[in-house]
């Protein structure tokens, strides 16, 4: 009952129809991790950005140290989205297109050979709105767009915790079915779930990295064209 609830919830929220039978193919979730000795003033663009283009051959920054007092921001990262994205805002003009509205999803952390990190916040995105959350975030986490079609340049949202403790063993974040819903899916821009949604990767902080960092789709560039990417 509650599982359906919240589905109707997410739909009332997209406030649009499903009138055309498109979707993403295979979209996957990732976790990126970025730290801070602080709480930044304003929010670092990469949080809710990937400054990457999607050709860009650079792995996704899933591992970060681990220092005592540090807080950690672990943004949601939705590859694989069918190009182009759509241009439209209303879900029956975007058959034949990719990208996403809303993304469902939960996250588990473990840290076997020490402490885990203490969770702070699940935060939407400029652009996004957040969902319901009986089960209680980070176990739940939901939020949706509130006008157009996003990218895979654009982040849905972020997760923050905050490192206690001086330990140095590894906390694995890991994705996983959003606690309400009992799965994760991507909510295309036709007002579609890609029941194709995969989790590509999570996240470490601590520890002798294991983990592997997803890779984005790689083309060859010049020396030029790859510093042209930072500027």
């Amino acid at each position: 009952m509650t599982r359906w609830l919240l589905i109707s919830l997410c739909a009332c929220f997209l406030a649009l129809p499903t009138y055309a039978l498109a979707s993403n193919d295979h979209p996957k979730l990732y976790l990126e991790v970025y730290h801070f000795e602080e709480e930044p003033t304003e929010l670092p663009q990469e949080i809710c950005w990937h400054p990457w283009p999607l050709t860009s051959p650079v792995d996704l920054p899933c591992y970060a140290p681990r220092v005592q007092g540090h807080l950690y921001y672990l943004p949601l990262h939705i590859g694989d989205l069918n190009l182009p994205t759509c241009p439209y805002t209303s879900g029956y003009l975007c058959g034949g297109y990719g990208g996403y509205k809303s993304v469902w999803f939960g996250v588990s952390q473990s840290a076997p050979t020490g402490h885990p990190l203490v969770f702070m916040s699940w935060n939407a995105c400029p652009g996004f709105l957040k969902g319901p959350s009986a089960a209680g975030e980070p176990a739940a986490c939901l939020a949706s767009t509130t006008a157009i079609c996003h990218s895979e340049h654009d982040h849905e949202g972020y997760l923050v915790y905050l490192n206690t403790n001086s330990d140095a063993g590894a906390a694995y974040f890991n994705l996983g079915n959003n606690a309400d819903l009992g799965e994760y899916k991507v909510y295309s821009c036709s007002s579609l779930v890609d029941e194709g949604t995969a989790i590509g990767g999570g996240a470490q902080v601590g520890g002798s990295q294991t983990m592997t960092c997803g890779l984005m789709p790689v083309q060859e560039l010049t020396w030029g064209e790859l510093k042209a990417l930072y500027r």
